[in-house]
């Protein structure tokens, strides 16, 4: 579980935290776009992996996985250009593709080996607990990933919207702060007041002209309560 769990990050901060506007951009127009984002994939698994890297079965692996997410981004925007209706349903097939991928690693020995940073004592301790590993995935899902699951879920079933719509960078800045808060409230005090206090959060958006929607603060917020009681019993 402990390098499968690495590798669920590393793919979750390639696919969504840099998944920045213009390479989304990038992605739609040409295939270098998809290109360099499989590349930023393997990439950070490495990294996310260094104690390792003294194993070439590990090179490989990072190497399978840039080869295989490219092939499956290229047949998901092949068949969301084709039916732009699925988005929704082609955009978590694909990703529940990849999590499959990943769980491959499961087939190697060294997946039971826990390797660590023993020259750097505090490096060494975030590394090998798994807690961080996880409060990480937990944000990154709650985030940055969340705007685009609802992007693709907006696309899907709420027309009349921008192609971009809660992912430009204002929204997405906006909602990264919107759902931590939420998030906040929900954990920090399990009690129906933090759920009643969980609409007046919506104000903040009034005084940002782009932000003022009540649609897209119902899709955070719901969103943001179903992430939390997702893990909630992991926290």
């Amino acid at each position: 579980m402990f390098l499968f769990l690495k590798l669920v990050l590393a793919h979750l901060i390639a696919d969504f935290v840099l998944q920045f506007e213009e390479l989304y951009q990038l992605k739609v127009r040409s295939f270098l776009g998809h290109f360099a984002h499989a590349l930023i994939h393997g990439i950070i698994s490495l990294a996310l992996l260094f104690p390792y890297l003294n194993e070439p079965v590990i090179w490989a692996f990072a190497a399978g996985i840039v080869v295989i997410h490219l092939t499956q981004d290229l047949i998901k925007y092949f068949f969301t250009q084709k039916n732009p209706a699925n988005t929704f349903f082609y955009f978590m097939a694909d990703q529940a593709c990849h999590i499959l991928v990943l769980s491959a690693i499961f087939l190697l020995p060294i997946s039971h080996e826990v390797r660590g940073f023993p020259e750097i004592p505090l490096l060494d301790t975030l590394y090998k607990n798994n807690f961080w590993t996880l409060y990480a995935i937990f944000f990154i899902l709650l985030t940055f990933a969340g705007s685009y699951i609802l992007n693709a879920f907006t696309k899907s079933f709420i027309l009349g919207e921008s192609p971009v719509f809660l992912i430009r960078s204002q929204e997405m800045f906006h909602a990264i702060l919107e759902r931590s808060l939420i998030a906040w409230l929900l954990l920090a005090n399990a009690s129906l007041f933090a759920v009643a206090v969980v609409p007046f959060v919506g104000l903040f958006r009034l005084p940002f002209k782009l932000l003022r929607s009540w649609k897209a603060f119902l899709l955070s917020a719901s969103y943001a309560v179903l992430i939390v009681l997702l893990f909630w019993k992991i926290f």
